[in-house]
């Protein structure tokens, strides 16, 4: 297994991330680090033999992070952290679990920086015509998560790679991650939970941004928008006249991303198996 480390937080924070991670068993480190200069990369590089080091040229978004890192990685799994965050031990438990599981993305049980397990585990609802997410822990309900929390999780490779990866065009964090989670169980894949597999934050964890943006336009129109019937997923063409009038686009804008996407989805239609009322539906009836 790759374990592949986002940065967040100072260099001292990263060099024992790095570190404890190298002495967890992993098969290998890989290190994303933003434009700005890392003067610690070489001593941390001279000291740990199975740590690789990504220097991005600019700012991208996690998503495009993870997408980057998995694609070099070498091994195939990979648990992607952030460098303020404790893997502690992966105990023979915790990878027996995993190993067993045949799920795209296996996300842990996350304890804050004041020892309480966090509600890190989503289930989709619709409120009318609403789509929300519900926070629950892990454990209370079924073993599945809508999204990876925070991005954190043990992805399978091969799975991630055939699903696409994260949208570099979705900018927001939140729906990012969202879009991801639904696209997984709209074609036909699934996120497990594993209570075993553990995660200490270090310090107060990020709050999501879930301000209906162009992301959001974007996220709604790959996913929500999709309708599915017999074997195929399609956007209806009357859709276009509820996106112009509700996405926060102008006319031009909104237009050419909804042919954009559209396309898109008649391209993949095969890879849809349901639609998101259906995904809601049947997660409601598990639980």
């Amino acid at each position: 297994m790759s374990a592949l480390v986002l940065d967040r937080g100072s260099r001292t924070v990263r060099g024992d991330s790095l570190e404890r991670l190298a002495a967890a068993g992993v098969g290998e480190v890989i290190s994303v680090l933003g434009p700005a200069p890392h003067y610690d990369v070489e001593q941390l590089a001279a000291k740990m033999n199975n740590a690789r080091f990504v220097l991005l040229g600019s700012d991208i978004s996690p998503g495009e992070q993870i997408n980057i890192g998995v694609h070099v990685s070498m091994f195939p799994l990979v648990l992607v952290l952030w460098s303020d965050l404790d893997l502690g031990r992966l105990t023979d438990r915790a990878m027996r679990r995993i190993s067993e599981i045949d799920a795209l993305c296996v996300v842990p049980s996350i304890r804050s920086d004041r020892g309480v397990v966090i509600p890190s585990v989503a289930a989709p609802a619709f409120h009318g015509t609403l789509f929300r997410t519900i926070p629950t822990q892990p454990g209370k309900q079924r073993a599945e998560s809508l999204y990876p929390f925070d991005y954190i999780g043990v992805y399978s490779r091969e799975k991630f790679t055939s699903l696409g990866g994260y949208d570099p065009k979705i900018d927001n964090p939140y729906w990012q991650r969202l879009d991801f989670g639904l696209r997984t169980y709209l074609w036909g894949e699934r996120i497990a939970v594993v209570p075993e597999l553990r995660v200490d934050a270090t310090r107060p964890l990020p709050s999501d941004d879930t301000t209906p943006d162009a992301s959001y336009a974007r996220f709604h129109l790959k996913n929500l928008a999709v309708k599915f019937g017999g074997d195929s997923g399609k956007i209806p063409l009357r859709y276009i006249l509820r996106f112009m009038l509700r996405s926060g686009l102008g006319p031009v804008e909104a237009l050419r991303i909804f042919r954009g996407i559209r396309s898109w989805v008649g391209a993949n239609r095969y890879r849809f198996t349901q639609d998101a009322r259906r995904v809601t539906k049947l997660w409601e009836v598990d639980d």
